[in-house]
């Protein structure tokens, strides 16, 4: 198909695609090496053709969201700030709405939004986990890694090929899905051992002194800041989108004004998108001769490696003969944490409080102690109350000397396993590991060094279970991988002190909470665990360190049977949370109840505000989400 300028579809996103790279100032090919890998990765994993399109267009085009924002920082060889992470983390949902303005389809979209996330859920924008994470976005999570650490960065140099292919290897189970990595080492095995025939065949070149590149020029700093969601008034459907998108800021970044800034840059169109004019493609540096009157030593390695791996992807022998499908893990049905969602809408309501009865293993804390907000967490399971512990009261991070105590002699075997239950999940040398770490972590005084601790040990028990004798020669040791883990934890800003939460039932804690807002994001019914809530079992048993009766880490609302069942425990909530000013209440369309009988509910007890969702349903295990947002009306006299 061509344009108005007679240009195709593909050359208008080729071109884009190099007007990225440039401003991220990459010298070699990073997009389109990331669009031949995925497409070939895609083919291996038995997708279809049209999966392959998207793969290999939302591959090209993964960080147009970061080319509309274009932040100063980006740039910057030093750690970023946790205010620019914060920021950072919109660029996937801007370069969602930048693919709809570009007329992509929605797999692409949705993949472009969610080539960040990793396997053990620490991901962005959204923190969804396992598979929760479509296929196709678990493909560009690995080959984007690979193609960056083989890449000069401003905050690092590029990796030799074989610590690339060791870094891509080490990332399987926390990062990337362990069977996506083994189908990407073994292509670039392939295909690396095609270009070093060609190399060892290529004549030889004297060696060159390249000229440092040109210091950069400044790049202006234009945050886009867009909705990710359109509030609806309550007389409308909630499924229909608001005409209007409302400008701003989505997650209310600014700490020092509480204005959101209005979006500067104005939608282009596919051809049209220039390069910022202080980073327009970088040119050719022009190669000096030596210096030296001794003859130019020889070399063979006459092109950068990325090129010649770019070269052998596209060639037509690398295409043929390849294996067929592997056995990951697709997608399933059930409610997903949509963390980006969730800030979004949160940052549009006023509040200095919030209540959050289901807390779960959403990161939204982190939005809300940067916002300033005070805190009260809850969750049945204790798991989950653990995470929030740490999310919301740590006050002093686990130091090296208590990581050490944990892992003390965790390898020994003792007489025999305290929760002997853990070997329902794991092998025995895993059982003892995961026994005695649990026995280690009470050895800390401190309540919120254990909560962090047992939160990473949930994290290495995850890791644990990520692999199969397909993918086993990937794993590490779960003593090393706990280091790894402890040193990615991200603490975020200051708590307010006055933050808690809480390991009690639902209805006692609304009952008891007198906040501002209270954030009831509702368990599904009915649904298939999948994601981290497939996990909760063998996590409920762990942190409570025994295998007798007692929670088995479900909620109560998961198990009604019937609509009337599950409306009414429902209303239970709501009547028991009436004290409370404002209500954003949480749902997703899982079948047995629907977003509009959840809206339909609220206004027997008050008027509703606004109505955001955000549809999934393009991608296999998506759903339709919807926040309702509701005020306790105003008494007069």
């Amino acid at each position: 198909m061509e344009t108005a300028k007679g240009k195709t579809r593909e050359e208008i996103i080729n071109r884009l695609a190099d007007r990225i790279d440039s401003f991220e100032r990459y010298l070699q090919p990073h997009s389109k090496l990331m669009a031949e890998l995925a497409t070939h990765l895609a083919r291996r994993l038995g997708l279809t053709e049209p999966d392959k399109s998207a793969v290999a267009e939302a591959a090209l085009l993964h960080d147009i969201g970061l080319y509309a924002m274009s932040p100063a920082y980006c740039h910057s060889p030093g750690a970023l700030s946790f205010q620019e992470r914060l920021d950072l983390w919109r660029h996937p949902v801007i370069g969602e709405q930048q693919m709809a303005k570009r007329e992509a389809s929605r797999h692409a979209q949705l993949l472009v939004r969610w080539h960040h996330e990793w396997w053990n859920g620490s991901g962005y924008p959204d923190a969804l986990g396992f598979e929760d994470i479509p296929i196709g976005a678990r493909i560009l999570r690995a080959v984007e890694l690979y193609s960056a650490v083989t890449s000069d960065r401003p905050y690092r140099l590029a990796l030799a090929d074989d610590a690339a292919l060791e870094a891509l290897k080490v990332s399987a189970g926390i990062e990337c899905d362990p069977h996506v990595v083994k189908a990407l080492t073994e292509l670039l095995e392939e295909l690396r051992s095609g270009y070093e025939k060609e190399l060892s065949e290529s004549p030889p070149v004297p060696v060159a002194n390249v000229a440092a590149p040109p210091a950069p020029g400044s790049v202006p700093e234009d945050p886009l800041g867009v909705l990710e969601v359109e509030p609806l008034i309550a007389s409308q459907d909630p499924w229909q989108a608001a005409s209007q998108q409302t400008p701003g800021d989505p997650w209310h970044l600014n700490t020092e004004s509480s204005e959101r800034p209005e979006a500067s840059l104005q939608p282009l169109a596919l051809d049209e998108a220039p390069a910022p004019s202080s980073l327009a493609p970088i040119q050719p540096i022009p190669i000096a001769p030596a210096q030296s009157e001794q003859p130019a030593p020889e070399i063979r390695r006459a092109i950068p490696s990325l090129e010649l791996l770019l070269s052998r992807a596209k060639s037509v022998e690398a295409l043929q003969n390849e294996p067929g499908s592997y056995a990951w893990r697709g997608s399933r049905y059930n409610a997903k944490l949509l963390l980006g969602f969730e800030a979004s809408v949160l940052s549009q309501i006023e509040f200095r409080s919030v209540a959050i009865p289901f807390s779960g293993s959403s990161k939204v804390a982190l939005y809300l102690k940067a916002w300033g907000k005070l805190i009260l967490a809850n969750d049945q399971r204790a798991w989950a109350a653990a995470v929030a512990h740490s999310m919301v009261q740590a006050r002093v991070p686990l130091g090296e000397d208590h990581i050490a105590r944990v892992l003390h002699d965790v390898y020994v075997p003792g007489a025999r396993l305290n929760n002997a239950g853990l070997r329902r999940w794991f092998g025995e040398t895993d059982a003892w590991w995961m026994d005695n770490l649990r026995r280690s972590i009470e050895s800390l005084e401190d309540e919120s060094l254990r909560a962090q601790a047992l939160t990473i040990g949930l994290q290495a028990g995850d890791y644990a279970l990520s692999f199969d004798d397909q993918t086993r020669d990937l794993r590490m040791p779960l003593t090393t991988v706990y280091w790894r883990l402890a040193g990615r934890a991200v603490a975020g800003p200051a708590t307010n002190p006055h933050s808690q939460s809480f390991n009690l039932p639902a209805e006692e804690f609304i009952k008891q909470s007198r906040t501002d807002l209270l954030y009831l994001s509702l368990p599904p019914a009915q649904s298939e665990p999948a994601g981290s809530e497939a996990r909760s079992e063998w996590r409920e048993q762990w942190v409570r360190g025994t295998s007798g009766s007692g929670s088995s880490g479900t909620l109560a609302l998961t198990a009604v049977q019937s609509r009337h069942s599950y409306l009414a425990a429902v209303d239970r909530l709501l009547r028991l949370g009436s004290q409370v000013k404002t209500w954003a209440i949480g749902c997703q369309d899982t079948g047995l109840s629907s977003p509009q009988d959840i809206v339909e509910l609220i206004k027997e007890y008050r008027p509703v505000r606004a109505t955001y969702s955000k549809d999934l349903t393009e991608v296999a295990g998506g759903l339709r989400s919807c926040i309702v947002v509701a005020d306790r009306p105003t008494t007069t006299r």
